[in-house]
Formats: C-alpha cells, sequence, structure tokens
C-alpha cells in the first residue's frame, strides 16, 4: 500500500457521490417519490453530490439491463464515499432497488448522518448480485 493509499484510508468520509439510474428503459421507470429522501440527503451534506445517469448495467449487475426480464421495481443507486477532494474511499456500493420510500428514507438517513461517522450502509438496502451466472 502506497503513502497516499494509507493517508486515504485513514481518512473519514466528508461526501459522497451518488449515482441514481434515470434510464427510462429501467430504473428511471420507478416512482420519483424515491428519490425526494435522496436529494434532501445530498442538500444537508455540504459534499454531497447526487447524479442522475443512464443505466449503469454496463458497470454493475442490473436486473433490467439488456432485455433481463424482471420488472422496473424500483431505482438503483451507487454511492461512493470520498473526502473533501473528492477522493473515493473504498469501493462504490450498489442499493436498491427500492419498492418502498421508506428503504430510500433509510439510505438517505445513512448518508446525512452514519456515514460521515464511519458507520456501516444499511445491509438490507444493499444489492445483491445473484449467485449463478446468466450468461
Amino acid at each position: 500500500m502506497t503513502r497516499r493509499q494509507q493517508r486515504t484510508a485513514r481518512q473519514a468520509a466528508e461526501g459522497f457521490t451518488a449515482a441514481v439510474c434515470r434510464s427510462e428503459d429501467g430504473c428511471g421507470a420507478a416512482d420519483d417519490r424515491d428519490l425526494e429522501a435522496l436529494r434532501a440527503a445530498t442538500r444537508k451534506v455540504p459534499l454531497g453530490l447526487l447524479v442522475a445517469t443512464g443505466c449503469l448495467g454496463r458497470h454493475l449487475y442490473c436486473p433490467h439491463h439488456e432485455g433481463n426480464q424482471v420488472a422496473r421495481a424500483g431505482h438503483r443507486v451507487v454511492v461512493q464515499p470520498c473526502t473533501r477532494d473528492r477522493t473515493p474511499l473504498g469501493p462504490a456500493l450498489a442499493f436498491g432497488p427500492f419498492t418502498d420510500p421508506a428503504q430510500a428514507e433509510a439510505l438517505a438517513a445513512w448518508l446525512a448522518e452514519g456515514m460521515g461517522r464511519g458507520r456501516r450502509p444499511p445491509r438490507h438496502l444493499l444489492a445483491v448480485r445473484p449467485s449463478h451466472s446468466t450468461e
């Protein structure tokens, strides 16, 4: 591990970048009420950044990507904790799909209060990749 990596590993997350799928063919077709809690959390964290993006399926597992036969059940969010200078801290975390506004509110609470204090994200909200290959 380099000195820079060691220094970065010791730094606490001061902010985050959260990418929300807004693809009309995928997660973007879900109910927007779920996103209001994430918008509010982003406004509370000075270094929080909420990004609307296209399908994340090329980079992460997405049940809606490339003709998979899964109903568009909710938003998927990828969060990257970062330092003040936007240096990433650890791996990006995938959450969702959110099928209930309470799920988005729980993620928003962690983004606004828990992440900066070193708390782990709510496990029940983490996206899980299927254990078998569909290829």
